[in-house]
């Protein structure tokens, strides 16, 4: 089982997610995506900035997880909004690597389709997939897999595996950090969890 990290307050302070949380996290992500693709829709579809900035604020308002990290040192915030604070801050210098990595597949095309390609042609628990699901604006994919050592860190490992699942163009090279969060999204975007392994559910 794979202990993840996810967001309480202001996207730094975390705590572990079990099964249970990762339920409650996908029933209150479901409403809040909704929206953030109706003002991305309405952005592509006008052009008016006035979607996206609101299609963005929404954005940051969903649940995320941090996969990469199993556990974050307590120490003392140096921000603005944490200066003097103990607590498992979000940053990269204090994290317990989780022994997982995640590619951030974008503008796929039609993200549905991608993954019924990458189903029929791989075996995904062989691959050590362990999550996929659509991403907050609609277009894109969440792969979470086992690292392997012998490819090397985070960033290794996921172009290793974009590049064994026939991905390599659409991955977005920002996941290498160890404290990135992932934005969660509903129920009904994931596509494929090994719930046993993640959660020992």
């Amino acid at each position: 089982m794979f202990r993840i990290t996810y967001q309480v307050a202001f996207y730094l302070e975390m705590m572990q997610m079990g099964w249970q949380e990762w339920q409650e996290c996908l029933a209150k992500a479901k409403a809040i995506v909704e929206e953030v693709r109706r003002e991305y829709k309405a952005y592509k579809e006008t052009g008016d900035k006035a979607h996206k900035d609101r299609a963005d604020e929404v954005k940051r308002t969903l649940p995320g997880a941090c996969f990469q990290a199993s556990d974050f040192e307590e120490s003392v915030g140096v921000k603005k909004y944490n200066e003097g604070k103990k607590g498992r801050w979000r940053e990269q210098i204090h994290a317990y690597l989780s022994g997982l990595a995640v590619i951030d597949v974008d503008y796929c095309g039609n993200p549905r389709e991608l993954f019924e390609r990458l189903k029929s042609g791989f075996d995904l628990r062989a691959e050590g997939v362990l999550l996929v699901y659509i991403s907050a604006k609609g277009e894109g994919l969440k792969i979470v897999f086992r690292c392997r050592p012998e490819w090397g860190n985070l960033i290794c490992n996921q172009y290793e595996m974009a590049d064994r699942l026939g991905i390599l163009e659409f991955v977005d090279e920002s996941c290498k950090d160890s404290s990135r969060l992932s934005f969660l999204t509903g129920p009904d975007d994931v596509l494929y969890c090994d719930e046993k392994e993640l959660f020992n559910h």
